[in-house]
């Protein structure tokens, strides 16, 4: 508790606040992203207009897992090793460790789990009671194989993080290294977070903390704040200071309060929808732009 005391900063009234300031923030997202950005994540080449497989794919994550092939993406990820954004010694540790109690029989689930060393370490800390989700089935067959004598009560699942095959409320800690990143590099950025987002609460139970490391672009005020603030979402959220390239959200999940989910959800999909729509239009003329 010591470490989240100094390091994270309480937001409990940002849920009502940040709902004044939600379109006008990420709104501000075009004037952030540079066409060279939507190219990227469109999977094309700014040079050449041809399409590869990138982060936003699903089979391009099978084959890199599979094959080690990286494709347009020659990033210096060891992704059998430490992985994307920080290891799990120091500060996530730390974290995790005040945010169970140091109860080892909390349900964890690492969603996004790949073939790094997460699983494996939070496993060897003493949290057996660990499920490990990813979309790649070639990566939750190999650390099946690969983790069956030093991890026998860990479950392997693929999964989809945006559709989980998860009971609903059963869930103590949600952990995500990277997962809500990578969403948003997709062609339907926002409708894949708000996706994400409504699982992820849905299978936590009431108190249960959503464990989020994210680069956050730098600025994680403004464009994953706003995110967790969606109307469907019912957060209470602390974060750290920059630790190096990355922050980490706590984010606890509340009671329901007045009104309809169902409601919440639909106005929340909407919202989704009409900026998608905003964003791809943007991705168009930034085509336009380097065509000329």
């Amino acid at each position: 508790n010591s470490w989240c005391s100094v390091h994270c900063a309480m937001i409990r009234s940002w849920h009502v606040l940040l709902k004044g300031i939600f379109l006008w923030s990420l709104v501000a997202e075009l004037a952030y992203l540079g066409p060279h950005w939507r190219l990227h994540r469109m999977g094309l080449s700014a040079t050449s207009g041809e399409e590869t497989l990138s982060y936003q794919d699903e089979d391009y994550w099978e084959r890199r897992y599979k094959t080690g092939d990286k494709g347009a993406n020659p990033d210096r990820i060891d992704d059998r090793g430490v992985g994307w954004l920080c290891g799990y010694t120091g500060p996530l540790q730390e974290t995790l460790a005040a945010i169970t109690g140091g109860d080892r029989s909390k349900v964890i689930l690492n969603i996004g789990c790949g073939l790094d060393r997460l699983s494996p370490d939070i496993y060897a800390d003493g949290y057996t009671n660990l499920l490990s989700s990813d979309i790649s089935a070639h990566a939750i067959a190999e650390m099946q194989t690969s983790t069956a004598d030093d991890m026998p009560l860990a479950k392997w699942l693929v999964d989809d993080v945006m559709q989980m095959n998860v009971p609903a409320e059963s869930v103590d800690i949600v952990v995500d290294k990277g997962t809500l990143d990578a969403l948003l590099i997709r062609p339907q950025p926002f409708s894949c977070a708000a996706k994400a987002l409504r699982e992820i609460q849905r299978v936590l139970k009431v108190g249960g903390i959503y464990l989020m490391i994210t680069h956050g672009r730098g600025d994680p005020d403004t464009w994953r704040l706003p995110l967790l603030a969606m109307p469907h979402l019912s957060f209470n959220i602390a974060k750290t200071p920059d630790m190096g390239g990355y922050f980490i959200f706590v984010c606890t999940k509340l009671p329901w309060g007045s009104g309809s989910p169902e409601e919440a959800w639909s106005q929340a999909e909407e919202w989704a929808q009409q900026r998608d729509q905003e964003d791809q239009e943007a991705e168009f003329a930034a085509i336009d732009d380097v065509g000329q």
